[in-house]
């Protein structure tokens, strides 16, 4: 079994986004579940971890018009960080077959594919 995977992150939301095949499956699964269902080694989880904890940390709940990066420069880098983890997802995992990489939303759907 093979797992097209797209990863979307959003303030306190999962964001893999898999069939597993199984009923009742969910389509988006936190880091715990991807760990294990997508085989996943413990550098990448923890790097997972701290690239999605950066995105979170811009959100603001009391004005929430205000949340995002402080700096263009800022989205870049963490946009191409993304990237980068998401390359790494299609490589390590033996399970993952492809990896659609949407950012936080600003990357169109099917155009940074691994």
């Amino acid at each position: 079994m093979t797992v097209d995977v797209t990863i979307l992150v959003g303030w306190k939301e999962d964001y893999f986004y898999y069939r597993t095949g199984y009923e009742g499956d969910t389509l988006s699964h936190d880091i715990e579940e991807a760990t294990e269902f997508l085989d996943l080694n413990a550098d990448l989880v923890r790097d997972l971890e701290a690239w999605d904890a950066e995105y979170q940390a811009t959100y603001n709940p009391v004005r929430f018009n205000e949340s995002g990066f402080a700096t263009p420069d800022a989205k870049r880098d963490w946009i191409e960080r993304g990237k980068e983890l998401s390359a790494r997802l299609k490589r390590e995992s033996p399970l993952v077959s492809s990896v659609n990489y949407l950012a936080n939303g600003s990357i169109p759907r099917g155009t940074c594919v691994f």
